[in-house]
């Protein structure tokens, strides 16, 4: 049975259409609040929100975001179905949902900034992937923003280290930390 639920974040009021078998079903996880709490939006941007689950990072993103579009890449059917219907019912005109594995929908499009919290379950092979995905698909100067458990956080900085060269710590939760690297390709 699908269930709306309301999350105000940033000041920002999102309607969520949810249903059992979907990523955080009963509203914003911890992990990706504290991504939309610290990532820096720039109106006009093109951004991707990679692992989108039902649409809330990319949501917050698209209303701070007027000017930009924002895609949402998910490959779980269920949550891809439920992202286009809460895209209507938040009556976003900047935000296109797209069945995807990582960033195969898209073709070569890149991005001003790719936001993901990333599903750490799927091992360190698929991580590592993602990375070389993210710096594929993101302009020159472009950032990426993920949100991990701190647990991971080693991993994950040795792999954006090794793909991107750089690395920072942007915010830090009770289990979560948030990393940021940039394509410093000119």
């Amino acid at each position: 049975m699908d269930e709306v639920i309301n999350v105000d974040i940033k000041g920002i009021e999102i309607k969520l259409k949810t249903k059992p078998g979907v990523f955080s079903k009963n509203g914003i996880d911890n992990g990706s609040k504290l991504l939309i709490e610290n990532v820096e939006i720039k109106d006009g941007d093109l951004i991707a929100d990679l692992g989108a689950g039902t649409g809330i990072v990319g949501f917050v993103a698209a209303k701070q975001n007027y000017n930009g579009h924002v895609h949402l890449l998910e490959d779980h059917i269920r949550s891809v179905e439920l992202a286009v219907e809460n895209v209507e019912l938040n009556k976003l005109k900047n935000v296109e949902v797209f069945l995807s594995d990582l960033f195969s929908a898209v073709g070569e499009r890149t991005y001003h900034l790719i936001l993901s919290n990333p599903p750490q379950q799927m091992g360190n092979q698929f991580l590592e992937e993602s990375a070389v995905q993210c710096l594929k698909h993101l302009k020159p100067k472009g950032e990426v923003y993920w949100v991990v458990q701190k647990h991971v956080r080693p991993v994950i900085e040795r792999y954006f280290n090794q793909v991107f060269g750089n690395c920072e710590i942007i915010a830090r939760g009770k289990d979560h930390v948030v990393l940021r690297a940039q394509n410093t390709t000119p």
